[in-house]
């Protein structure tokens, strides 16, 4: 299931050069040369910019296909699934922590936390160029003056988004480890040492959904991760993530997706 992105470190990568402070970082580069595929919790926000290639990350009702020169702003506390997909021109990113303390004094609004796909453009270019020059030299850039052009660059409903993910912080990867287990309000309100009441009102301030809204939208974006990363059936990827029922788990997989299991799994 779900493993914790942590140090930004995944598994999987050919080559990873990382910035440092103190002894965690801040800034990592990192190079894969093969199709590589994760669950992943994201505990700090993180600003991807990729450099080269080709992935897909999922989230939720949408699948974001993303290449070389897009920026992909990623909240706090984000359940995510990542394919690489091993083309091969390879696949390379940088990705930045956006520390809390940068984002605390930002207003604060009642804008739903997601992921969110930046408009590339020239500033991101020549932004994603310079950090590359420096981690290509194997020279450092400033923390301050690195965080500084980046929440620069970041559009204020971004910036709201990632100071809104910081104001309610749900346990959602205890949640993504019972996730295809039965689950009611109630098992969740005691996940999250909360009355129902209060979980209903987080999940609402930050999702702008339900509780059970959100675990079904993260059933069906690891069956639609699942479909096209692994072999096994769509029977055994539906049950495994909690759909017992497959005819309503296809009317799901159709309605949020526009295809059904098979036709999905038949994209490339």
């Amino acid at each position: 299931m779900y493993t914790a992105y942590d140090n930004l470190c995944f598994t999987g990568h050919a080559h990873m050069q990382a910035w440092k402070q103190g002894s965690y970082n801040w800034a990592a580069y990192s190079e894969y040369h093969r199709k590589t595929d994760h669950e992943i919790y994201i505990p700090v926000s993180i600003l991807n910019l990729v450099i080269q290639g080709q992935k897909r990350m999922y989230d939720g009702q949408r699948i974001h296909h993303l290449h070389a020169g897009d920026v992909f702003l990623i909240p706090a506390g984000t359940l995510l699934c990542s394919e690489i997909l091993g083309r091969k021109e390879g696949y390379a990113s940088i990705n930045l922590l956006l520390p809390d303390e940068w984002l605390l004094p930002l207003p604060l609004s009642e804008t739903a936390v997601a992921t969110c796909r930046l408009q590339p453009g020239p500033h991101w270019e020549h932004f994603s160029a310079e950090l590359f020059s420096a981690f290509s030299k194997r020279s450092s850039l400033s923390p301050d003056y690195v965080m500084q052009k980046a929440l620069q660059l970041i559009p204020a409903e971004g910036l709201q988004m990632l100071r809104q993910s910081l104001s309610s912080r749900l346990p959602v990867q205890t949640i993504g480890k019972e996730l295809a287990a039965p689950l009611q309000i109630e098992d969740l309100a005691r996940q999250s040492h909360m009355s129902k009441a209060t979980l209903k009102r987080h999940f609402q301030q930050r999702y702008l959904k339900s509780p059970m809204h959100w675990v079904w939208e993260k059933r069906l974006e690891r069956t639609s991760f699942l479909l096209r990363t692994t072999t096994l059936s769509i029977q055994e990827i539906a049950y495994s993530n909690g759909f017992e029922n497959i005819p309503h788990f296809y009317r799901l997989f159709r309605r949020t997706f526009g295809m059904t299991p098979k036709e999905w799994r038949a994209v490339k």
